[in-house]
């Protein structure tokens, strides 16, 4: 049982968590399409079983960011469109990256048609729209002292994560947004005061009961005597992890 300074730092139990690959965009599948609805500009389509959206006059059709555009999606749009034979819209697909032979099979149809010509936005290489794919880890800047020999403090003073303001940048088009507390970016922190840099012993956890409410950012905890390991956890609000570990 540790004490904490603050009345809301209350012991949890230890639990550990693995990654096992850092594929984020399974991971984070629905919200990286969302994402990408929302950079592109596309206007969603709830009535559509096939279509997600429109992107101008033109259908879109996302393909699932967990495998690149192939022949057999391509087969399923055609088939897709001989059940249309009035639809006279062109079709931009989104998608991750693509098979080699996807292009030479989509400017031969395009050679065939005079309506229902394809065209691809592939963000893994596309220059105007791939760009909020790139990640960009989040980043803290946190202070552990030693105060007298069984107590230390950690502060955390300063955090970002490029993946929240490139998110809020995204809703919010006219003006880049301006962060006016960096603690409005983390959801929740976690300490451990004597990391054994295997398994995280959470003696001390700072989440915030209401939704408006922020870290503290500033903790005063009791540690070991001896040399030891503190280890603060940093999580932001969508999910990332800092990790910071310091021997004092």
């Amino acid at each position: 049982m540790m004490e904490c300074k603050n009345a809301r730092l209350k012991p949890c139990p230890t639990f550990a968590i693995y990654k096992v690959n850092n594929y984020d965009l399974k991971l984070l599948k629905t919200e990286a399409i969302e994402l990408a609805v929302q950079h592109i500009g596309i206007r969603r389509t709830r009535t559509d079983r096939f279509f997600d959206g429109y992107l101008g006059k033109h259908l879109v059709k996302i393909i699932d960011f967990n495998h690149p555009l192939t022949l057999l999606d391509l087969q399923l749009l055609q088939d897709e469109l001989k059940k249309r034979p009035d639809e006279d819209r062109n079709i931009t697909i989104v998608c991750f990256g693509k098979e080699l032979v996807v292009d030479p099979w989509i400017e031969g149809w395009n050679k065939k048609h005079l309506v229902n010509k394809i065209k691809i936005i592939e963000l893994k290489t596309d220059k105007k729209y791939g760009n909020f794919l790139i990640h960009k880890p989040a980043e803290a800047k946190i202070k552990v002292k030693r105060k007298t020999k069984d107590k230390a403090v950690v502060e955390i003073q300063n955090f970002i994560s490029p993946t929240i303001i490139e998110r809020l940048n995204i809703d919010n088009k006219l003006f880049k947004v301006k962060i006016p507390d960096f603690r409005c970016m983390i959801d929740t922190v976690l300490i451990d005061n004597n990391y054994d840099d295997k398994t995280f012993h959470i003696v001390c956890s700072d989440v915030p009961e209401k939704k408006n409410d922020l870290v503290e950012g500033k903790y005063e905890m009791e540690i070991p005597k001896k040399k030891t390991k503190v280890a603060v956890k940093v999580i932001d609000m969508l999910g990332e992890e800092v990790l910071f570990v310091k021997q004092v």
